[in-house]
């Protein structure tokens, strides 16, 4: 069977015109490649958040995150393509990651002035949630944060109760690492008085038995929203989070009271 052999310069020629397509061809690839990819990178985009034990909105159990926010963001991130990285903190270390970088956001925490420093707040909250005082004695019936004067009030380090209550308090509180060694220092009658939110402080009371039947609230403080918010250590990347999460929370509804899954009033056990 004959061949048919291509002359040399006839080769030349048609390689000078096969050149112009290669320079669109393979840009073009290039482009193509290159979107793909951003896609994928999108896809698998990971949000690490740290949380600390605020039952119902967050907690761990059996290893997982759950609670009324941890739904709500779970839904937020599958509608904007990202893969949610729950990390369990003690506050003041989460407060710390966040800082540093090492978690991009962190969640439910109330608005302040300070906070806003250094983080980027979503718009829309997660929810909200009542600060109250409770008490534990019988004869105690405050009607403002003045009358606590002479009292031994717990708070936790940290935490915001709302505007001008730390200037309202009268004497310096004691400070605790976390609500539920607040709690049971009002239960154990080492304290007279503690901040807490309403509905986690109910809880961690039951986890706590006994003292759940005293343990009543006396003054309400504020109702504020509660807020999922991002590192300013990135703060492009802060700023599209929280504009992201609005959006969406905002069509959601977050606080319409649909996101909520069970929760156990007992997180600690299964």
């Amino acid at each position: 069977m004959a061949l048919d052999v291509v002359p040399v310069g006839e080769y030349g020629v048609i390689m000078r015109n096969l050149m112009p397509c290669q320079h669109l061809v393979i840009p073009g690839m290039v482009l193509v490649l290159g979107i793909l990819l951003s896609c994928n990178a999108l896809r698998a985009d990971e949000v690490r958040l740290v949380y600390e034990d605020f039952p119902p909105f967050e907690y761990q159990q059996e290893g997982e995150a759950r609670g009324d926010s941890v739904v709500l963001i779970r839904r937020v991130c599958a509608e904007l393509g990202l893969v949610p990285v729950f990390m369990n903190r003690p506050w003041a270390r989460a407060v710390d990651d966040v800082r540093s970088g090492h978690a991009d956001g962190i969640f439910s925490l109330f608005r302040s002035a300070e906070r806003e420093k250094w983080l980027h707040f979503a718009e829309q909250p997660l929810a909200y949630e009542d600060t109250v005082v409770f008490v534990a004695r019988g004869d105690l019936q405050p009607g403002s944060l003045e009358d606590l004067a002479g009292l031994r009030v717990g708070v936790v380090r940290g935490y915001h109760y709302g505007p001008d209550v730390s200037t309202r308090l009268p004497e310096s509180p004691m400070l605790f690492k976390d609500v539920e060694a607040l709690l049971a220092m009002l239960c154990e009658g080492r304290i007279d008085a503690a901040l807490a939110t309403r509905r986690s402080g109910e809880h961690v009371l039951e986890r706590l038995g006994g003292c759940a039947d005293r343990a009543r609230v006396v003054l309400e403080l504020a109702r504020m929203p509660l807020h999922i918010a991002f590192s300013r250590r990135d703060e492009v990347r802060a700023r599209r989070l929280a504009d992201m999460f609005s959006r969406v929370l905002a069509r959601l509804g977050a606080d319409d009271g649909t996101n909520a899954e069970p929760v156990n009033p007992n997180p600690a056990e299964p």
